[in-house]
């Protein structure tokens, strides 16, 4: 009898195979992608071939296609799917953002197993590590959402595109944002008119839109009872946040989960994110607010700076500030910090962080170790290490520079962070 697992994976080598010859024949055509030669270099690659080979070209809509991963040269698996663009700005770079989402749930590199995964091109990172560093750093403190990730080679219909971040979706799953169905997962979003819906906070006037429940699929629409509960939820938090009885007993304290905001505070802080997704989490009605997980860390590390959070990028050739206080004067942060509670819990989680960094910054030479073979192929893809890109401020020529360039940056942090948070006083 013939085993079926054996044939399975008998066709897709015999389809990688296909892959590579077609890709080493298609370089002998000037009009033809260019590919690398193939190379073991520790990178799994993730192929994706369109039905009818049709470029993906929307965020709207998915193309059917079949997803297939080789882990050190050795067929993984074969999966049909979906795969559509992604992202806001980031999808107008030329290295372009993807989502794909599989027929059946399935494990990816002993991930737990989901349909829905990202595909982050990190495009203006030309270290290739900055969301690497965010997922560590947020493993090492423990945070509640914690997102999973993995360096891969990505082929689109055959046509090399680069070294890519496959990583979770943030979405209301299991080992995801595991919430109860009454819970709430949404984001402060300042690309809010893209979404099908939004509300607006009375008191800061923030712009919110909703991943669960889910407006596309009916979950929550404007004015229904599930959209008025965390209208009124935020309104009230910032009422009280922002009021002269702040730190009462009846105050903000008994509507948010510190030590979840001091948690995020200390990591978008330490690695000087300047433009993340600021994701809020209700697990269930009548719970505490929380942070969501850390995401959209390509403007981190030193890489750009705003001498006022919310203004105006600072372009070539002006120097990134290394030292620069960030969250302590933006968003809610700033009033929090006026909270001798919400200082202790910073304190608290900043204790137990600083005694993991080591192991971070060990973990992160063994990544960027694996990395080091197949980031060569990016950049004879993308072409950008002498050239500034997006609100980036660094250009140091090489690919090692860049790496080392983060790695100095997290320890000059640490040393910053640690005295910044040594003197924190009720302010």
């Amino acid at each position: 009898m013939i085993n079926m697992k054996s044939l399975k994976l008998f066709f897709v080598f015999i389809t990688l195979a296909v892959s590579i010859l077609s890709c080493s024949k298609q370089d002998e055509q000037t009009s033809a992608p260019w590919c690398p030669a193939p190379v073991q270099d520790g990178v799994p690659v993730v192929e994706v071939y369109v039905d009818g080979e049709e470029e993906v070209i929307s965020k709207d809509d998915y193309l059917k296609a079949t997803i297939i991963i080789t882990e050190d040269g050795k067929p993984s698996f074969s999966s049909r799917g979906k795969i559509k663009g992604r992202g806001n700005f980031t999808w107008n770079y030329p290295k372009k953002p993807y989502k794909i989402k599989f027929d059946e749930k399935q494990s990816v590199f002993g991930f737990p197993e989901n349909k829905d995964w990202v595909l982050l091109a990190d495009y203006c990172d030309k270290s290739l590590m900055r969301t690497a560093y965010m997922c560590e750093l947020s493993a090492a403190l423990e945070t509640d959402y914690q997102l999973r990730y993995r360096h891969v080679k990505l082929y689109i219909n055959k046509e090399y595109r680069g070294v890519y971040t496959f990583i979770d979706q943030i979405e209301k799953k299991k080992h995801r944002v595991d919430i109860e169905d009454d819970g709430y997962l949404f984001e402060n979003d300042n690309y809010y008119m893209n979404e099908p819906l939004h509300f607006t906070t009375s008191v800061k006037r923030y712009p919110f839109t909703f991943k669960y429940p889910d407006p596309e699929d009916g979950e929550i629409a404007e004015g229904d009872e599930k959209y008025e509960y965390i209208r009124n939820f935020m309104n009230s938090f910032e009422t009280l946040l922002y009021s002269d009885g702040f730190l009462s007993r009846d105050g903000y304290r008994n509507m948010v989960d510190l030590h979840s905001f001091a948690k995020w505070f200390i990591l978008a802080e330490l690695t000087a994110t300047q433009d993340p997704n600021m994701y809020y989490v209700l697990p269930t009605r009548g719970a505490k607010l929380q942070t969501g997980p850390l995401w959209d860390s390509e403007y981190s590390f030193g890489i750009s700076y705003r001498s006022d959070p919310a203004g105006a990028w600072a372009t070539p050739p002006f120097e990134p500030v290394w030292d620069q206080k960030i969250w302590s004067r933006w968003k809610y942060y700033s009033r929090m910090l006026k909270d001798p509670f919400f200082i202790e819990a910073i304190k608290a989680e900043w204790a137990v962080l600083k005694e993991r960094i080591p192991a971070v910054q060990e973990k992160m030479a063994a990544v960027s170790e694996n990395v080091s073979v197949a980031q060569k192929s990016n950049f004879e893809k993308w072409q950008i290490l002498d050239s500034y890109e997006g609100a980036g401020l660094i250009c140091l020529g090489s690919w090692e520079e860049e790496v080392a360039y983060c790695a100095d940056f997290l320890k000059f942090r640490v040393q910053w962070l640690d005295e910044f948070i040594q003197n924190l006083e009720w302010m």
